[in-house]
């Protein structure tokens, strides 16, 4: 898979991806200068290894900032256009390296425990750089923008300013984050990086993620991709193993104005979310801008935003002499409204509206007594349909598919009579037995238009915890993803419960085997007490 394939670029017209206008008149984005000089330099790190790198130059002869750009994809399409030409265009000297051991840099590729001190190092090569003037800012989305927060741990004081793009900054909590595995994300984006050898196969078979065990992939991918057998064998986020993938750190110590962009359905939008919390509640100058975006959007339909919003953070906090930035701490995206706001801060809601179930299938106020069985078979596990997820089919997407299978229940409201906002993170409570001890639930909320199209806009995933008798009933709480969602007059919400979503996360055996190396799979039969669960939905008037 190539760097483009990876971020699912496309664009309605054929066009040269060599000439950096006409890709930024396909993405919408206004004319800029990107004629600048770029030259391939070699930066050493502690241990005499060499990570290769391109400056570009600005076209002045001026004092002028640096943006550094760290990637473990090569130089070129779309880094080399979108966050390089473009702002050396505009004035800033941009050095974009390739991590350690990818592209052409030296040494071993290490996913995300490397990058810390790279990064520094890299920053001790700028410092003796005739033409660095000391005001360095970091950019970068994706595993790019965790390049950023592995040197923000502890800042260079050269740092004065970050743009980070759909970026996490712990990836053992991320691949791990519901007890399952995020098994189709680690395959491919291990694919995606890896050096193949003359052993292993470029791609990866399309089935892949569907061999058992786990470490059948690890097998497929070869001793090119070490690390992802390790993400498999440790399971348990709070594992010492983990330690040296978690960068929040830098959401304590980093005190420069930061920019953070982020979207509905990309799959780090939770910690987008937690990171501009916390910068916040530390009085660091932050900004959020919250679109209706995928992952790989940033390179698509939000390159726009990206590069304006970015250029203008920069040029407020970089440059001297430049008006004040007037812009509110959020501009959020209210989808069905299909609307911008700006905030000064993320939305409250003024209330909540609880929701309950009933036999006949219907999401009500009062709800009913009785319960609602399914029975989920890993042989034949229930699909990923869309959702917060790397992979370019994620998103809104149609539910028919999924909600057509007997192994998911749904529940439905009646109509809305009149508008209603979700701000914020619904909540689930959800009373049930099993009849095994091994099991996942995956709950989803729907969008049921006036048409019968169901599409979803927020999920939970749980592996669900031990129980001495799973027979006993229990009530377990889900948060699900946050919301900034109108519900229009006709229009009705949508539950979904299943036992799980894949290949988004592996597959829970039913057999108690570890997910490494079990084969041998068993059935696993929910009941659902309608009495017992419940669904907060936080909502506000939208007037």
């Amino acid at each position: 898979m190539s760097e483009e394939a990876h971020f699912d670029f496309a664009l309605d017209e054929q066009i040269d991806l060599a000439d950096p206008q006409q890709v930024l008149n396909a993405l919408g984005i206004s004319p800029r200068e990107t004629d600048c000089a770029a030259t391939t330099v070699r930066i050493p790190m502690r241990d005499d290894v060499e990570l290769a790198a391109e400056h570009y130059a600005p076209p002045t002869d001026k004092p002028a900032p640096t943006l550094l750009v760290r990637s473990p994809y090569g130089r070129g399409f779309p880094y080399d256009v979108l966050l390089a030409k473009v702002f050396a265009g505009a004035g800033y000297h941009v050095l974009l390296q390739s991590c350690r051991g990818t592209a052409d840099s030296d040494g071993e590729l290490r996913p995300m425990v490397q990058e810390a001190a790279d990064g520094h190092d890299t920053v001790d090569w700028l410092r003796e750089q005739p033409w660095f003037d000391g005001r360095l800012g970091l950019i970068g989305m994706s595993y790019l923008a965790y390049c950023a927060y592995a040197l923000l741990q502890d800042p260079p004081p050269e740092v004065k300013a970050a743009v980070i793009v759909v970026g996490p900054y712990d990836f053992g909590s991320h691949f791990h984050r519901t007890g399952a595995f995020t098994v189709q994300e680690c395959l491919s984006w291990s694919n995606l990086v890896r050096r193949p050898s003359p052993a292993v196969a470029d791609e990866l078979p399309a089935d892949a993620a569907r061999r058992l065990p786990l470490l059948a992939g690890a097998e497929l991918l070869g001793p090119t991709a070490p690390w992802y057998r390790d993400w498999i064998a440790h399971p348990d986020i709070a594992d010492p193993f983990w330690r040296p993938y978690d960068h929040h750190a830098a959401l304590q110590h980093f005190a420069g104005p930061t920019l953070l962009i982020g979207g509905a359905y990309d799959v780090f939008l939770p910690q987008t979310l937690a990171a501009f919390q916390a910068l916040s509640s530390r009085g660091v100058p932050t900004a959020l801008t919250l679109g209706p975006w995928v992952h790989t959007d940033v390179v698509a339909t939000a390159a726009a935003t990206m590069v304006d919003e970015a250029q203008s953070w920069f040029d407020d906090h970089l440059r001297d002499g430049v008006v004040a930035l007037n812009r509110p701490a959020v501009r959020l995206h209210i989808a069905g409204a299909e609307e911008w706001r700006e905030l000064p801060g993320l939305p409250a809601a003024t209330g909540h509206l609880t929701l309950r179930l009933s036999g006949d299938g219907s999401l009500t106020a009062d709800g009913g007594a009785g319960s609602s069985t399914f029975t989920y078979d890993p042989a034949d596990p229930t699909p990923t349909v869309g959702g917060r997820r790397v992979a370019p089919d994620g998103g809104a997407r149609d539910n028919a598919p999924r909600e057509q299978r007997r192994d998911v229940l749904t529940f439905t409201t009646a109509p809305f009579e009149r508008p209603v906002e979700i701000h914020g993170n619904p909540t689930l409570s959800v009373g049930f037995t099993l009849d095994s001890p091994h099991a996942d639930l995956h709950a989803r909320l729907c969008v049921v238009d006036t048409d019968g199209t169901s599409i979803n806009f927020s999920d939970a995933m749980l592996r669900l915890p031990l129980a001495e008798d799973p027979a006993t009933p229990r009530v377990i709480e889900l948060t699900l993803d946050f919301c900034a969602r109108r519900i229009t007059s006709g229009q009705r919400i949508r539950l979904q419960l299943s036992g799980g979503s894949y290949p988004e996360y592996d597959r829970n055996l039913g057999t108690g085997e570890p997910p490494a190396t079990g084969t041998a799979m068993a059935t696993s039969t929910h009941v659902i007490d309608h009495a017992t669960t419940s669904l907060l939905l936080p909502v506000s008037d939208p007037a």
